[in-house]
């Protein structure tokens, strides 16, 4: 066997990569070494420490967020009293106030605060052993920024940053909000152990999600200057100081940043531009901090709020991109993998701070956050974790799961209020919410315009939607009492998917032809009617009298000639049965009616709802079986009778729901039909349909899992994220020529 020969050119690579590993920071080995200078009180790192100090019951009180207890404090006249007020909640250790008290250890691993500033610790200062030092954001210095180039090193210079924070600070000291536009490098933080640090992990390229958590935590922000200036008082450290209590520094930590500004709207982009000159601007007082990273900074925030981003860092990058963040051009010249530059005195390159990043490996990433996981469970640290992944989408199974969990909740909500038609879950958020379980949902009120309507150029979503639907109704508590009817226009949609399959409908519940419309035309003019009459009981001298119309209501699309011996007949029938007699008495003389006279029950349909009404005390709305009408393709339906647009606006007053599936937005009733649906799905990045809707516009990926809802009275906009449901394959038949041709051949 011959031996493998290297050429010099083979041998000058390998010993350039084995090089490379060498002169790698491992940060297992950083951290081991940072921990000793600690232990050894290390001069060149003590001011950076100030060493957490227990209550004088040796315990750590966290509090809540001052927006979940803000409203306590409503009824107080005073500072005087607030402050009062503050400090029994605390002696108390309320739980509206109080989160949870954390028992101090004397075995601890972390041995800093936040209580003055958070320490961002890029590596060894001059790659020298004893200089782990700092960039400290606290009230001078408050918000970072960090550029690089592709291949520089960036993600594992913020990984690093985001490591050190878990060691040096307990979780209840900080907490971090990573959003990450790539979508991998900051969902490994919590898709394996939810480190306790971590609130929340934005693994996503939707803005609106990213937008979302600016406003949770601007909102946060606020709520915790208005609570300091109730107690008297304007910094974190004076209230952490003062009432010996644990307030954590909070840091967002957006990567890929640039991806904020040039993947949202204009409008967007203002209101992004005014979260982040409100953050920027109080983070200070708050304990508020940003640190933001991108490639390149252009087209990015405004000069005025990138002035606030005081710290700097710069990996290998173009000397322009060095020059906006560094000041000079120093990061264009950096030759050597896993440096950066730093820089918070200026723009001259003798300010600039030089630092080796420690690395990271796969093995270590995991090994250590399982570590910092089980040491916060021996603290009996608890806390909620938000991780929200663009691309993970829960089976459809999990909302039946749900529906089975709340179901008793519905009914509560259903029986205890009429005006609603029922509640529907959606799916979850593509917001960010504090709360654990963040499912969308929506309430369908009774009144004027309340349908329900469908707009998307792509089908499939209009199939999903009535897929979502059609499981809320199945598994609602009224679900027996449903009767729905299916007019169907779209054949594709019907391909894709069996709707009166999963109804569980008859083959004449599923209509075709365009009479249907006028069919329902008729029913909601007959419950109209109805509802007329039961509503004006109380004006009839008896019952005799009400009895005879409402008999005589049966009778609408009987030929006048033929009416009146009809008539005679009823009123002879009322005149022997009713004298007299109460609502109570209504079924004992159905059925004595009855034996008498071959009568069809359908004539007493008035009178047996009078009879629900008055001794179920039931809404004059319940008394009609729900019924629920569902227009798919309804651009395929041409133009709509007159009289429907009055059907359609006042549907759910008579129990009736219509629910309009279109995929195109094109077609002359669309104004129509969209403006008597108060509840409005629509998806796909199709501004034109947005506009027509009058629903905020958003830029989404090609595939998107995200549906976009309206509810135009209340003029609110959410968006959920689809279940996993599998629609069915439509394969267009095609003639193969190939095979035809081939076969002649022979």
């Amino acid at each position: 066997m011959k031996e493998q020969l290297f050429s010099l050119e083979d041998l000058a690579k390998l010993r350039a990569k084995e090089e490379e590993e060498r002169s790698r920071l491992t940060y297992e080995l950083y951290l081991k070494n940072f921990r000793l200078l600690v232990s050894e009180r290390n001069p060149r790192i003590t001011n950076s420490i100030v060493e957490p100090v227990a209550n004088d019951r040796d315990e750590f009180v966290c509090i809540k967020e001052p927006y979940e207890f803000m409203h306590l404090f409503q009824g107080c006249s005073g500072q005087d009293e607030s402050i009062s007020l503050f400090k029994k909640l605390l002696e108390e250790h309320d739980e509206r106030v109080v989160n949870q008290v954390i028992k101090n250890n004397p075995d601890k691993i972390w041995f800093n605060t936040t209580k003055t500033g958070i320490n961002l610790r890029p590596g060894l200062k001059d790659e020298e052993w004893s200089s782990p030092v700092p960039i400290t954001l606290g009230d001078d210095t408050v918000h970072a920024l960090v550029a690089g180039r592709t291949g520089s090193g960036k993600s594992v210079f913020l990984n690093s940053i985001i490591f050190s924070l878990l060691a040096e600070y307990s979780p209840w000291e900080i907490d971090l909000y990573l959003a990450d536009f790539k979508k991998v490098e900051f969902s490994r933080y919590l898709s394996k152990y939810d480190v306790p640090h971590i609130k929340a992990v934005a693994a996503t390229s939707e803005i609106r999600y990213v937008i979302s958590l600016l406003v949770y935590l601007a909102k946060t922000m606020k709520a915790r200057q208005d609570f300091f200036a109730l107690i008297g008082l304007q910094k974190l450290s004076e209230v952490r100081d003062k009432y010996s209590i644990v307030l954590p520094r909070v840091l967002l930590l957006v990567d890929e940043f640039q991806q904020l500004f040039l993947e949202s709207t204009t409008r967007e982009q203002t209101v992004i531009e005014d979260l982040l000159t409100s953050i920027t601007k109080l983070g200070r007082a708050t304990g508020f901090h940003l640190l933001f990273s991108s490639q390149e900074m252009s087209g990015t925030m405004s000069s005025s709020v990138f002035a606030n981003f005081k710290a700097r860092f710069a990996l290998a990058c173009d000397a322009e991109v060095s020059a906006r963040v560094l000041g000079n051009s120093a990061a264009s010249r950096i030759e050597k993998k896993g440096i950066v530059l730093a820089n918070i005195g200026g723009s001259k390159e003798e300010n600039n701070q030089l630092y080796k990043v420690p690395y990271i490996s796969d093995e270590y990433f995991y090994k250590y956050l399982r570590e910092i996981t089980e040491k916060a469970e021996e603290y009996k640290f608890a806390s909620v974790h938000k991780f929200y992944q663009e691309d993970s989408v829960k089976d459809i199974a999990e909302l039946e799961k749900l529906l089975d969990v709340i179901i008793e909740t519905r009914r509560g909500y259903l029986q205890d209020n009429s005006s609603l038609f029922d509640i529907i879950t959606l799916g979850e958020a593509v917001v960010f919410n504090y709360k654990k379980y963040d499912y969308e949902t929506f309430f369908i009120e009774r009144g004027v315009r309340k349908n329900i309507g469908i707009f998307s150029p792509a089908i499939d979503d209009t199939v999903y939607v009535c897929k979502l639907l059609a499981t809320n109704f199945i598994k609602s508590p009224i679900s027996n009492n449903y009767k729905h009817l299916i007019f169907a226009r779209n054949d594709l949609f019907m391909k894709k998917y069996d709707l009166a399959k999963d109804l569980m409908l008859r083959k004449e519940d599923v209509r075709y032809s365009i009479d249907f419309l006028s069919e329902m035309i008729d029913v909601f003019n007959k419950r109209c009617k109805e509802a007329s009459l039961l509503n004006s009981f109380a004006q009839y001298p008896s019952l005799q009298e009400f009895a005879y119309d409402a008999l005589c209501l049966r009778t609408e699309y009987i030929a006048m000639s033929e009416k009146e011996p009809i008539f005679a007949a009823f009123r002879e029938i009322v005149d022997s049965y009713f004298e007299n007699k109460t609502i109570q008495d209504i079924p004992d003389i159905k059925e004595a009616i009855l034996d008498d006279y071959e009568f069809d029950c359908s004539y007493f349909r008035v009178l047996d709802m009078l009879y629900a009404k008055e001794t179920e005390k039931r809404a004059t709305v319940e008394l009609f079986e729900p019924l629920v009408i569902w227009f798919i393709g309804a651009e395929m339906i041409g133009k709509f009778p007159k009289d429907m647009e009055t059907v359609l606006t006042d549907s759910t007053n008579y129990n009736m729901l219509f629910i309009s599936v279109a995929s195109n937005n094109d077609f002359n009733d669309f104004h129509m039909l969209q403006k008597t649906c108060d509840y409005i799905f629509v998806s796909g990045n199709n501004e034109s349909y947005y506009t027509k809707l009058r629903i905020p516009f958003t830029k989404k990926a090609e595939n998107s899992a995200a549906i976009d809802f309206s509810i135009s009275s209340s003029a609110t906009q959410r968006s959920f994220k689809k279940f996993k449901y599998e629609l069915k394959e439509i394969i267009v038949p095609e003639i193969n020529f190939d095979q035809i041709m081939k076969n002649r051949e022979k």
